[in-house]
């Protein structure tokens, strides 16, 4: 389903927490997309002593993970960095970037999905808006502690909210490392996002498209 609630970036905190509220009703927790051939990982590294975010955006293909296209640009921005309103910082300038880039097919997000106060971090945020699949990633642990985890690649614990509902997991991408959190964008399942993060996490811990835009993103912040 596909929403045409369309908001302002430059509201208060209080306002952008009901805009949260209101946007969190339209997000799709199940599969809805046909193939998957694009990938595309977004880096966002806020630069040191400026009121400045830098944007990656880059496409792969999948599963082969071969570079498609890239942008990457240095902006303003005008909403302050809240914790939980990432999204109203960096959200409009993510947006510019990708109307300049390839359309993907899914796009692997850093930090939250639906595993947020109001079950709408900057994935599921973005997903809504573009009417695209989207995946949450961090390196971050959700909560303080997790059900023992085999330390083999591709072993995960699924994660619930405090209703009982299945919001993402912790996943090991490779052997004897750190796992992961994945978590719900918008238009995938749970499953299918484990999935698509492995195959997209052939060489190192964090999936490929994310940590090439990462590293983007950080040298243009001037933060290397």
């Amino acid at each position: 389903m596909k929403t045409n609630y369309q908001h302002t970036w430059n509201d208060s905190i209080e306002e952008a927490k009901k805009i949260q509220e209101k946007l969190s009703a339209f997000v799709i927790t199940k599969d809805e997309f046909e193939e998957i051939e694009k990938v595309l990982g977004v880096g966002v590294v806020f630069s040191k002593d400026e009121n400045k975010v830098s944007v990656a955006c880059v496409n792969f293909s999948f599963p082969q993970l071969q570079i498609l296209d890239q942008i990457i640009e240095k902006r303003n921005y005008d909403f302050p960095y809240t914790p939980g309103l990432f999204a109203f910082s960096v959200g409009p300038t993510i947006l510019s970037l990708l109307d300049k880039i390839g359309k993907p097919d899914l796009i692997i997000f850093p930090g939250r999905g639906i595993d947020h106060p109001r079950k709408l971090g900057l994935a599921s945020h973005l997903g809504v808006l573009l009417d695209l699949p989207t995946i949450a990633c961090s390196k971050r642990p959700l909560w303080k502690s997790y059900p023992d985890l085999s330390l083999d690649r591709g072993t995960h614990v699924f994660m619930q909210d405090k209703n009982g509902k299945l919001i993402g997991a912790v996943v090991r991408t490779k052997d004897n490392i750190k796992p992961i959190y994945v978590t719900i964008g918008h238009k995938i399942s749970t499953q299918t996002a484990i999935k698509i993060i492995l195959e997209c996490s052939k060489n190192y811990r964090i999936p490929e498209p994310l940590r090439y835009a990462h590293i983007l993103a950080k040298k243009i912040a001037g933060n290397v």
